[in-house]
């Protein structure tokens, strides 16, 4: 595991009521403390912080988007979850980078990203923490095996299909 290195810039992230039940009903949420004018934020709420962040102000995981999957998502609420009306400050900076085997052969890259949100005073409300994987491309002998059956043809495949059921009149 290696000790942080990267920080990214801080943006502003305006808490609305109207984004909140946006997000209530993709969440197919009816709650009411999704609802009203000072409605709080659904736990996941926080992602969509990336969306208001200026270019250049995010952290880089420096990962080839072809591999990249993002492996696990975690939000921390260090009080009350945010409500509609404030505004956040939200800041990335990298937590950690390590490598494991992979299962199809080579190694596999993970970056934790932390996001903190502040709110006006500077306090600490929530933090998001995201693992980023890039993959390590399949070995040779870790490729599945190419069939030994041979490719089906449209005369082939129309003739394993069961013959039409008619009737017969007496």
């Amino acid at each position: 595991m290696s000790a942080p290195s990267e920080a990214g810039a801080a943006w502003e992230f305006p808490i609305e009521r109207g984004k909140i039940r946006e997000f209530a009903l993709a969440m197919q949420s009816e709650a009411p403390e999704y609802q009203h004018p000072d409605a709080v934020v659904p736990p996941t709420f926080l992602i969509n912080a990336n969306r208001w962040a200026p270019e250049g102000a995010r952290v880089p995981h420096g990962f080839d988007r072809r591999r990249l999957l993002h492996g696990e998502q975690e939000y921390i609420f260090h009080g009350p979850p945010p409500r509609a009306g404030q505004t956040l400050y939200a800041a990335e900076r990298l937590a950690e980078r390590y490598e494991k085997p992979g299962r199809r052969g080579g190694t596999m890259k993970f970056a934790v990203i932390v996001t903190e949100f502040r709110d006006e005073a500077g306090t600490l409300v929530a933090e998001g923490r995201a693992t980023y994987i890039e993959t390590a491309k399949a070995t040779k002998s870790a490729e599945p095996a190419k069939s030994a059956e041979p490719a089906k043809t449209a005369e082939s495949a129309a003739a394993a299909q069961p013959a039409p059921v008619t009737e017969e009149k007496a």
